[in-house]
């Protein structure tokens, strides 16, 4: 069941002037030209209430279901015996000679058990019972129920309100009191009749509550942009209760940087004003787009359309949509922000998004609002490069920094020094060992990687590419017809999008083993592809890319491939290359095999703290290890970490953590990690094949 409001002690309440109030309010907000749709002698009257009930009403009442009223219910049927809220889906309350046990009139106590097991809360339990006890408060309604139940109380007495509609598929909501039930039913009425205002339907709404709401709003546009977002969220969900527009519209934009979710309808009123649309549009439009294309046939970018009244808002819409769908979006913004974010997206699309986030948390500050109703760069959200980089703990930071008129972008903020030195909040793991994190939830089967000494990650499928071309996909799999760029890159896309919008299909062959690596930088000087979907490590027809790769410069080849259902096949791999060929390699499993070193290792690459023995592979000289857990093959290798801490230690190395789990990065298909089968070697081949539409294939 739905609980609206927490259980809370009763405070001093003035019913007479609530009621006076609401009746006054709701009079002024009929239309005198649609008299048939309300009685006229209510509104001569600006009276909902009826006469109020005497103590022998009461004693009678009480006399009849047994109890004592709560003493909020007590108070409102002394000043008013019955209520005409006039509110759909409630129009009448009932008054004391009106009240009645619903005795689980309809059945709906066994409805609402049949959830229930011996892991039942109390309170789940209380309020499966209340069908039973509960007294009807309704006496007119569109098949609604409003319920109040005498045990389910609190310290001050008082009884909770449920209100349950047959045509609503969910549990009853919950009201602490009547009290609480009275005050939403208040805030229902302000928001219909803020809405039949705004749309032409009914007399300008406008009173003393609607002004210390409006006044509310403004508190909260200004605890948002002082970075007191939860504040303001809060402020928001009261004035938007009442149906205050603006509410909507500043909630909507912490919402959308809040929740990935909520951001095509969260903005999308905004987004059509040609004021915010520059920013706000692309925000909407992204999220209308992805709808479609998740499912062309029930699309709804006609729903962000329909909200265009003029031909230039309608073009301004299409453009939108069309950039969204393309992924040709990118971000502007005048002043440091916008040069900011054009540095960021060239970092960003090689995968060092830990520097991009800091040039655009230096540059934030700066940032100034499009208009009074604006309270961030959504856009960024949208530019398809530099959306991603900001994660939702980000999202977060950004909302809690102090913008707009409360900006101070000449004190010196955090983590804007740029470098390996600087850090920023948010900033993701540095280094190689943070893989072993992700083994096996993320990387099952393990990963592998090729570390390049050359700056541009554009020239890796140059050096790594299957020289004969053609051919199936990686893992031997076919391969759609899409288009890689003149570099032989891919553009940018998320890891979801690169497995389904490709065109690889489900399938494995033992003929060769290309892989589909995401490619960035690695570090001043170094670039890499990567593979986090490695098949397991064939050393018979293994064949190290260390070679190919190090042509005219230097290549490190990284491979842990994990035994996912024989943890003793687990296996290390290490080689490098120098000038087109490979000088040394080091491997080691987690079976019988010992570690060993082949060639001599450069003296560029020193390797201290890296693993040398059986034991520092599988952990055994490990502290904190258990003594019977040690010399185990069949923990895998747990010297992995200590490989990778050494190779960050020589040679400065890191991959970007979320770019990998997550995308956007450029790709490209490697040449095979194997060679081809030789005289008299087998090979099999299994294809599963899948289509799906590429994302600009709506038509």
């Amino acid at each position: 069941m739905t609980s609206t409001n927490e259980t809370t002690s009763e405070t001093p309440f003035d019913w007479r002037e609530f009621l006076t109030r609401w009746s006054g309010e709701w009079a002024d907000a009929q239309d005198p030209h649609e008299q048939d749709e309300w009685d006229p002698e209510l509104t001569a009257a600006r009276w909902l209430g009826c006469p109020g009930a005497s103590d022998a009403d009461i004693a009678a009442l009480e006399e009849r279901i047994g109890h004592r009223l709560p003493p909020s219910l007590d108070t409102f049927l002394r000043i008013s015996d019955g209520w005409r809220p006039e509110d759909h889906p409630v129009y009448r309350l009932a008054g004391t000679r009106e009240i009645d046990p619903h005795e689980n009139a309809h059945g709906l106590a066994e409805i609402f058990a049949e959830g229930l097991d011996e892991d039942a809360s109390p309170q789940e339990l209380l309020e499966a019972g209340m069908w039973h006890r509960a007294f009807r408060l309704d006496a007119e309604t569109d098949a609604t129920l409003v319920l109040i139940d005498p045990l389910d109380r609190d310290a001050d007495g008082e009884w909770a309100v449920y209100e349950w509609a047959y045509w609503r598929a969910a549990p009853p909501d919950r009201f602490p009191s009547f009290r609480h039930y009275m005050l939403e039913r208040y805030r229902s009425f302000h928001s219909s009749a803020a809405h039949k205002a705004a749309h032409g339907e009914g007399p300008a709404f406008a009173n003393d509550t609607t002004r210390a709401q409006d006044a509310v709003v403004e508190l909260a546009r200004r605890a948002a942009l002082g970075g007191e977002y939860e504040e303001a969220l809060t402020l928001l969900r009261e004035a938007g209760e009442y149906g205050r527009p603006r509410a909507g519209l500043l909630r909507g934009q912490l919402d959308c940087l809040l929740s990935a979710q909520a951001s095509a309808y969260s903005v999308d009123v905004l987004a059509v004003d040609p004021v915010y649309a520059p920013d706000l549009l692309p925000v909407a439009a992204a999220g209308f787009a992805t709808t479609d294309r998740h499912d062309s046939s029930t699309g709804q970018s006609w729903a962000l359309l329909a909200r265009c009244t003029t031909p230039e808002a309608v073009e301004r819409a299409e453009e939108a949509l069309r950039a969204a769908r393309e992924g040709t979006y990118r971000f502007t913004a005048e002043g440091p922000l916008g040069e900011a974010a054009d540095k960021a997206r060239e970092l960003a699309r090689w995968g060092r998004w830990n520097e991009a986030w800091r040039l655009l948390w230096a540059a934030l500050p700066h940032w100034r609002p499009l208009g009074p109703d604006h309270l961030a760069p959504l856009g960024l959200l949208a530019d398809p490069v530099l959306g991603p980089v900001i994660t939702p703990e980000r999202r977060r930071l950004l909302l809690a920094l102090p913008r707009g008129e409360f900006a101070r972008p000449e004190r010196e903020l955090p983590g804007t020094v740029l470098g390996p030195v600087g850090e920023a909040p948010g900033d993701d793991p540095v280094g190689l060992s943070w893989l072993e994190d992700e083994v096996p939830d993320r990387f099952d089967g393990g990963y592998r990687a090729v570390f390049v000494a050359d700056p541009d990650p554009a020239g890796l499928p140059a050096r790594l590419k299957d020289p004969g071309g053609g051919g199936p996909g990686p893992g031997g799999r076919p391969q759609r017809e899409v288009t890689p760029g003149p570099d032989g890159l891919y553009p940018p896309r998320s890891t979801w999008d690169a497995d389904h919008r490709l065109g690889l299909a489900l399938g494995s062959t033992s003929y060769d083993d290309r892989a589909l690596a995401w490619v960035g930088q690695a570090a001043p000087g170094w670039s890499f592809a990567f593979d986090g979907r490695a098949r397991g490590f064939g050393e018979e027809r293994f064949v190290s890319p260390a070679a190919a790769a190090s042509e005219g410069t230097r290549a490190v080849v990284v491979w842990h491939s994990v035994g996912t259902f024989d943890r003793t096949r687990t296996r290390f791999h290490l080689s490098v290359g120098v000038d087109g060929e490979e000088v040394c390699a080091f491997s080691v499993t987690a079976g019988d095999v010992d570690p060993h070193w082949t060639g001599e290792i450069p003296p560029w690459l020193s390797l201290d703290g890296f693993p040398g023995t059986t034991g520092e592979w599988r952990g055994d000289e490990d502290p904190w290890t258990d003594a019977d857990d040690r010399n185990t093959p069949d923990r895998g290798l747990p010297g992995t970490r200590g490989a990778l801490a050494a190779l960050e230690r020589a040679l400065g190395l890191t991959l970007p953590r979320t770019a990998l789990l997550e995308g956007p990065l450029h790709s490209f298909v490697t040449r095979s990690w194997t060679r081809p089968p030789g005289p008299g070697e087998s090979y099999a081949t299994l294809i599963i094949t899948t289509s799906l539409p590429d994302p600009g294939e709506n038509a």
